[in-house]
């Protein structure tokens, strides 16, 4: 029998690029710059750079139209990363009442486009993009783990983006 060889992944608790803001329009915009750059830096393909903006985007939007909806706003966190040579994640988690994706509505894909109403495909386009999606609540933080299995490895290391 022959050994599986096998490249050892980063240490998860160091991320490639991480910020925590508030969550409101400005902190939003600081989401995506980093999700941005980062797509940059790692040189992903554009379907995986794609993929990675649309799910981080729709997550930390929720968080900010919903999450905190008639509270004033809290923190949001973002932090990526790469858990194995052709594994990103994305970590976005809060502080606001918990929310089980679970217990979402399905969307109305069968429906004319001007007959449903607008909203609700978030959660839907997340789940097409990425390959998982996990979620967790637990003393009163919220956290959404968004893995995309990548379509090129890329070379591990240990270095951040900021």
């Amino acid at each position: 029998m022959t050994p599986i060889e096998h490249m050892p992944t980063p240490a998860p608790a160091e991320p490639l690029g991480a910020v925590q803001v508030l969550a409101n329009r400005e902190g939003l915009a600081a989401c995506l710059a980093l999700t941005e750059r980062l797509c940059t830096e790692l040189a992903l393909t554009s379907e995986d750079a794609q993929a990675v903006r649309l799910a981080v985007e729709e997550a930390c939007s929720n968080v900010v139209d919903h999450g905190y909806a008639g509270l004033p706003p809290g923190l949001l966190s973002l932090a990526f990363h790469l858990i194995a040579a052709d594994v990103l994640e994305a970590q976005v988690c809060d502080q606001a009442p918990p929310f089980h994706p679970d217990e979402a509505h399905q969307p109305d894909l069968l429906s004319d486009s001007d007959d449903r109403p607008i909203g609700g495909l978030g959660w839907f386009f997340i789940k097409q993009v990425m390959t998982e999606v996990a979620y967790t609540s637990q003393a009163g933080r919220n956290c959404l783990s968004l893995k995309r299995k990548l379509n090129a490895p890329l070379p591990l290391f240990g270095g951040g983006v900021a």
